[in-house]
């Protein structure tokens, strides 16, 4: 079920603006420097919303405010079909953007209630995949129905299956997992760590943990918002070449997230979250190199198996070292450390031409923060140990 919330906040919440942008430009009369504008007020409102997360969720409980999150987007979605002008457009993009926090940084206080420490990397490597999922829909939503309907039909559309989704995942939550609609729930078995006080929040070992989402956005933002720009104006790729680049990775996406969880469980998260940054920083220097074609494919291969995974093993991580009620600080701060580093890795991939007058730079550089993302993983505590130590104490 948070995998499919997770497909409703961020795939359809983020992702089905940017395919409908273009149409929705032309009837709304709006620039891409709106646009710009819009989605960057998308990424503030997410910001605000993962600082405010915490008191919210301790106020009210893990479960009604994932849920609440979740059939606030459905309608924001349902609204959009609804919209006369960019102010509203952008309004209600940064709604989603809020839930979309709402909906994420709680689960990582759900799945540690709920679910034995062995499997706690699995759930949520399959819960980070929820974006590719949503990517699915996208895909397969807006050729149907766009030629022959409005694009209001599909805000419409993917609003009705999403608050749909929400009431059955409602039932099946109060069914199997109540535990999480209670307030201040107490630790249980499932917990492995002692709850942590507000002084000891920025730990060293938080610390890098934040970190690392951060060099993690720093590295897949820029990767993402330049592959197009770089490949079509710089080495003369088509659109079509582009295009399965992207096909490849939302593909590798639909169970890239489990089956680094998976491996976390068996191995250790620190030995499938190292793998991860080693890929993804492979996917980055393949393509600065770009030589033939098979080195595009063999980048969009490891950036599929990478950049799910790591968003899904960092959440991991700080669920099996820390208590569920920290956690949902330490996963909150996380973010704006993730939303930091995107903005700050765009705005630095966009000046990179006018410093070096190639694109290349951005990914030699997006590289090289995912090597130093290794390094620092190097020396994180392993998971296992932190529980044991908890423990014993």
């Amino acid at each position: 079920m948070f995998t499919l919330f997770c497909s409703i906040v961020f795939g359809f919440g983020f992702y089905l603006f940017s395919l409908l942008s273009t149409v929705m430009r032309k009837s709304l009369g709006f620039e891409y420097a709106t646009m710009g504008i819009i989605t960057g007020a998308a990424q503030i409102s997410f910001l605000i919303a993962s600082l405010l997360c915490p008191s919210i969720t301790h106020r009210f409980g893990t479960g009604r405010v994932i849920i609440s999150g979740t059939a606030a987007a459905a309608l924001l979605l349902m609204s959009l079909a609804a919209v006369q002008n960019t102010f509203q457009a952008g309004i209600v993009l940064m709604g989603l953007g809020m839930t979309a926090a709402f909906m994420m940084i709680p689960t990582v206080d759900a799945v540690t209630q709920s679910v034995p420490f062995a499997f706690q990397s699995r759930v949520h490597g399959l819960i980070s995949s929820g974006t590719a999922y949503g990517q699915l829909a996208n895909g397969m939503i807006v050729p149907w129905l766009l030629p022959d309907h409005s694009w209001r039909l599909i805000w419409f559309t993917a609003g009705s299956a999403s608050l749909l989704i929400t009431a059955m995942g409602l039932v099946a939550l109060k069914f199997m997992v109540p535990e999480i609609f209670v307030r201040n729930v107490p630790l249980n078995k499932t917990s492995n760590v002692q709850p942590m006080g507000a002084s000891k929040i920025a730990t060293v070992r938080n610390l890098m943990v934040w970190t690392l989402l951060a060099l993690c956005g720093m590295a897949c933002g820029p990767w993402q918002n330049y592959l197009s720009s770089f490949l079509t104006t710089e080495h003369g790729q088509s659109l079509a070449v582009v295009g399965h680049l992207w096909s490849i990775i939302g593909a590798l996406g639909l169970f890239s997230g489990f089956l680094a969880g998976v491996i976390a469980d068996k191995v250790g998260i620190k030995f499938a979250l190292i793998l991860s940054y080693i890929a993804l920083a492979c996917s980055a220097f393949l393509v600065a190199v770009n030589s033939e074609t098979w080195h595009l494919r063999a980048s969009a291969i490891c950036f599929g198996l990478s950049f799910y995974a790591v968003y899904g093993l960092i959440p991991a991580y700080i669920s099996k070292t820390v208590d569920s009620r920290s956690g949902t600080k330490v996963f909150a701060i996380a973010n704006v450390f993730l939303g930091l580093g995107t903005t700050f890795g765009n705005v630095v991939g966009g000046q990179i031409p006018s410093w070096f007058g190639s694109l290349q730079g951005v990914f030699i550089l997006a590289g090289s923060l995912s090597l130093i993302g290794a390094l620092i993983t190097l020396i994180l505590k392993d998971e296992r140990r932190v529980a044991h130590e908890a423990r014993s104490q």
